[in-house]
């Protein structure tokens, strides 16, 4: 665990705000799958979800890794509880003060040492006791492959289903076009992904609010491809303290995504900008339409904009110059 512990200072990551590791020194080697589940507040449902990755039926070696960050509730007494009882399965890390979610997300990768990283949130749980075996079996054998994932049902706080994450129809393969080009479709606790180098990653990466969709955008940008199957093999929790209100407002929500976008469109060197400026057009046109037009945040948002291409869509240029219009027409009825 020493390595890990190194590339995180070198890093100047906070490393010395992580006041407990808990890892039984007896293991037998690096797993295949590092399982990682960040958890904040989960007291009512954090036991379900250790539960549903104990039940996994492999073949190899998996090891759960928890980032438990500070919550006010018994989540912390759960972890240390299950921690006692598979010491070998279970990886706790357990920081001084709270890291705020991406923070303690990307840390948790970090002591993700297995071949492939499988992702399961604490207020989530997996439904199938051969999903980790199903989804490694298929990356061994299909190198082209960097992500396997599949559909999920939605759930309310009790359990109770609510409606399938994915009602559209998914193809079964698909890659960064399709990820850029449709709206999201990979379910968190669904993805098992070839592990990366979290430290390699660029230094924009560590301030994106939605994390899994900008790594799995990295995963996909030199042509690896992603494998979906179209059956539900765990439950996604909506509730009030879930990750899905991660974002305060529509607005920055739309801001996340126009960050997302202008940084991996240099990333990537330009390579999916005819992708990417739909993209940056409709959620900086979201934005607009909550600001006003004489105000300092539209024009600056405006002339970024048309900075970035100057071959803006017929429906942007008409969008503004229809909000223009419309003021200056209000400006001269009140002089």
């Amino acid at each position: 665990m020493e390595g890990f512990i190194v590339k995180l200072e070198d890093n100047n990551f906070k490393i010395n705000n992580i006041d407990t590791i808990l890892i039984d020194e007896t293991g037998d080697g690096i797993p295949m799958v590092s399982v990682t589940m960040i958890t904040y507040n989960h007291q009512a449902y954090i036991a379900e979800a250790i539960e549903s990755v104990l039940m996994q039926k492999t073949n190899f070696k998996f090891v759960l890794v928890i980032g438990e960050d500070c919550g006010t509730d018994k989540t912390r007494e759960i972890i240390l509880e299950y921690q006692r009882k598979y010491p070998q399965k279970i990886i706790l890390k357990l920081p001084k003060s709270n890291l705020g979610m991406m923070e303690n997300s990307i840390s948790n990768k970090m002591f993700c040492n297995g071949n492939y990283i499988a992702e399961c949130e604490g207020d989530d749980y997996w439904t199938d006791s051969l999903k980790l075996q199903k989804q490694v079996d298929f990356l061994e054998k299909n190198q082209d492959f960097v992500i396997s994932c599949s559909n999920s049902q939605m759930v309310n706080p009790e359990g109770s289903f609510i409606r399938i994450f994915n009602e559209n129809e998914i193809p079964e393969i698909t890659d960064i076009n399709y990820i850029l080009t449709n709206e999201w479709y990979i379910p968190t606790a669904s993805a098992v992904f070839r592990n990366i180098n979290i430290i390699e990653l660029p230094k924009w990466f560590w301030k994106v609010l939605n994390g899994d969709y900008c790594l799995y955008l990295i995963l996909t940008a030199n042509g690896g491809l992603v494998h979906y199957i179209n059956e539900a093999r765990c439950n996604y929790r909506l509730h009030e303290n879930g990750v899905s209100n991660i974002f305060k407002s529509e607005k920055v929500y739309h801001y996340s995504k126009l960050f997302i976008y202008k940084k991996f469109n240099v990333y990537s060197n330009r390579k999916y900008a005819y992708l990417i400026k739909n993209k940056i057009e409709r959620h900086s046109i979201n934005i607009l339409k909550s600001l006003p037009v004489l105000s300092k945040e539209f024009w600056k948002i405006s002339f970024h904009l048309f900075w970035f291409d100057k071959t803006l869509s017929k429906k942007y240029v008409d969008y503004f110059m229809r909000r223009l219009f419309k003021e200056i027409k209000m400006l001269l009825k009140i002089s």
